[in-house]
């Protein structure tokens, strides 16, 4: 029996040929020496008109099946009215697709004395979105008030300092007030298709089902869609205890995978233990952010002024610099600053003014600064060297790298995989590990190590990288040098608090020496 492992239709030429053959097969048994099927003839025409209509509808079918399948089914995510095949399958399955959500967080007020502000009093930004006061109260000047989004989306996630207007001001407050500390966090966008496919993917896989770990984490992930994974660790705390921890997806500035508390204990908890209460004990958390240092060297296409001359594309400099010492060093680190144009770098050797290219990636707003050295001082281990322009918001023990030419493409593979990485272990009681450990395991997804997959995310990002190793990770406190070995989250300091999860902070990549 054959085995259709993709479904397929003919093109119209084939089936034109398949019809003519038959046809001259049946001519030659009639007894007709020479039919003529060939172009020009009735036969042929008529083959031809077949076959254009045939292969619309075998294109047809093969869209149909593949409309029908998982990994290939799509939603017209432009148009709500268009077709939504990948969310129909979704719903075969009981699972529907995430609304948005919108962040939560504080709000410093400006008060002449103090103001009895009420409970869903609004706030809109600067782009008009909808902002409400969580938990009223009295309040005085500069004291932290409560606020969560009315509107959806990431776009609700806001930074400190900026600038909220009260639709209509409480007593004694100006019209204004100033995001808190933290921002507002955990907005998240309508679950995109490719979100909610791994939904389907997981469900498929491993259904869910009569409390089982699956199903836990199932429940806390339909809570809301602030959760971007659920994480269980089944009886780790003894004999009906389920402990589960959830993490939010980071976003293009903002790196944490923590859930604010609000949605935590607000939505996540009573939803979750609401549904699985058979659990004796359900302990509900998030996951706690652990900023991890990853410093890579990369082999890249030389520059055409190294020497021997290379082709290009890779290295933006014959020399690259900084490198490390591969002794002592094994980053590149800025020790001290001066201002954003002049600080201090513990390099072995010296830049060259106005030739060296470097650059540097901002753990704060995470964007890719690049300037060209202009000038130099200091000694081996503490070169002070003066740039071009400024590197905004650099500090001490930030990663300095050489500048090459796709950067940006290695930074955001990187970046994507530590996206899809999970909080470590609990405990590392072997005991209690024997049903304890984390679900799902690392082996199989949402990996917790830095280890491997992040170096193959930066080796198949792009055709120039010819290999890459480590040269140092850190997990702010311990440091392994080299690529043998592996770092893992630290344990949480009790069982029942939030396991830790690799959040990244300062990144380099460095040319390996040929």
């Amino acid at each position: 029996m054959a085995i259709i492992n993709q479904f397929s239709s003919r093109d119209h030429v084939t089936i034109r040929n398949s019809i003519l053959r038959t046809i001259k097969n049946g001519l030659y048994q009639q007894g007709v020496a020479e039919p003529n099927v060939g172009p020009g003839s009735d036969f042929y025409d008529v083959a031809v008109s077949l076959a254009n209509e045939l292969t619309a509808i075998g294109a047809n079918a093969v869209i149909k099946c593949d409309a029908q399948m998982p990994d290939t089914a799509t939603n017209d995510e432009e148009n709500p009215n268009g077709d939504q095949d990948l969310s129909r399958f979704a719903k075969v399955l009981k699972i529907e697709p995430q609304p948005a959500t919108g962040s939560v967080g504080f709000v410093i007020i400006e008060a002449s004395a103090t103001s009895p502000i009420a409970v869903d009093t609004e706030l809109t930004d600067e782009i008009g979105q909808r902002y409400k006061v969580t938990v009223g109260g009295n309040y005085d000047n500069g004291e932290a008030v409560p606020v969560a989004a009315i509107s959806g989306g990431e776009s609700t996630n806001r930074e400190e300092g900026e600038v909220l207007r009260w639709a209509s001001a409480p007593p004694y407050c100006s019209d204004k007030v100033t995001v808190d500390v933290g921002g507002f966090v955990n907005g998240a966008d309508a679950e995109d298709s490719e979100a909610l496919r791994q939904r389907i993917y997981a469900k498929l896989q491993v259904p869910p089902g009569s409390g089982d770990w699956e199903q836990v984490a199932e429940t806390a992930e339909e809570s809301t869609n602030s959760v971007q994974k659920a994480f269980v660790y089944s009886a780790v705390q003894g004999p009906s205890t389920c402990d589960v921890a959830v993490a939010a997806a980071p976003t293009a500035t903002n790196k944490s995978r923590e859930v604010a508390s609000p949605i935590l204990d607000g939505t996540i908890v009573p939803y979750t233990t609401g549904k699985l209460a058979k659990y004796g004990h359900l302990n509900v958390t998030t996951v706690a952010d652990e900023p991890a240092d990853v410093s890579i060297g990369l082999s890249l296409p030389e520059a055409p002024t190294a020497n021997p001359p290379g082709p290009g594309g890779g290295w933006i400099d014959g020399t690259p610099w900084p490198r490390p010492d591969a002794v002592s060093a094994f980053s590149c680190k800025v020790t001290a600053v001066t201002s954003t144009t002049v600080f201090t770098v513990n390099a072995a050797l010296p830049p060259s003014p106005n030739v060296t290219h470097i650059m540097w990636l901002s753990p704060y707003e995470w964007k890719l600064y690049k300037a060209v050295v202009v000038d130099v001082s200091g000694t081996s281990g503490a070169y002070v060297i003066t740039l071009d322009r400024p590197f905004v918001g650099i500090t001490t023990d930030c990663f300095i790298m050489p500048e090459c030419e796709n950067a940006q493409t290695y930074v955001d593979a990187l970046l994507a995989q530590f996206a899809l990485m999970g909080p470590g272990e609990k405990t590392d009681n072997v005991s209690a590990l024997i049903r304890g450990f984390r679900h799902p395991p690392p082996s199989t997804s949402w990996p917790y190590s830095l280890g491997p997959h992040l170096l193959q995310a930066v080796s198949n990002s792009s055709d120039d990288v010819a290999a890459a190793q480590f040269f140092y990770r850190s997990d702010g406190g311990y440091g392994l040098t080299g690529s043998a070995g592996t770092v893992v989250p630290e344990m949480p300091a009790l069982t029942e608090h939030p396991p830790l999860i690799f959040v990244p902070r300062h990144i380099a990549f460095y040319r390996i020496p040929s």
